[in-house]
């Protein structure tokens, strides 16, 4: 009866740390993207059927239901290889300062009663900015976050040899 119990804090304790990874995540691409005056048409939050939505300004955000996954839309014609690489690597960042931050309070030597939800936090948010410094390309034609940056490497890289 106690394992059944502790499986299901776990699940539902590494739920939350994913989806507030992905939250994250995308407001990681939004912030950085306005920060480089990429227009943010809208953040999604989940995959499949949208549950509801809210528009904010000119963006708007919504949820769907299966909760893990997510994506910013913005304006297909955006700056050059260096504004695509802030973009991309938005999410990235903010994965690693939460995650790193976690993982520092909970190697603190501080106990508290939030440690076990930090390592969960922890252990989401670095693990999706590991999964999303993979490079690759998704059926529908989408590009991973690593995929983007070492594409504007190479372009940067491109121009620089060009330019000598």
């Amino acid at each position: 009866m106690v394992a059944k119990g502790l499986t299901s804090t776990l699940t539902t304790r590494m739920a939350l740390a994913v989806f507030s990874a992905v939250v994250l995540h995308e407001l990681g691409h939004l912030v950085f993207g306005r920060i480089v005056g990429v227009a943010i048409v809208g953040v999604v939050i989940g995959e499949g059927r949208r549950l509801f939505g809210r528009r904010i300004g000119a963006i708007t955000f919504s949820v769907h239901a299966v909760p893990f996954g997510g994506h910013v839309e913005h304006d297909e014609y955006y700056g050059g290889p260096l504004t695509k690489a802030v973009l991309a690597a938005g999410g990235i960042v903010v994965n690693l300062i939460v995650g790193i931050s976690s993982l520092a309070f909970c190697l603190s030597g501080e106990p508290h009663w939030t440690d076990r939800m930090l390592w969960a936090i922890a252990f989401a948010h670095l693990g999706l900015a590991a999964w999303n410094l993979i490079p690759r390309q998704f059926e529908d034609g989408n590009k991973s976050d690593g995929l983007l940056l070492w594409e504007a490497l190479r372009s940067f890289m491109r121009g620089k040899s060009v330019a000598r």
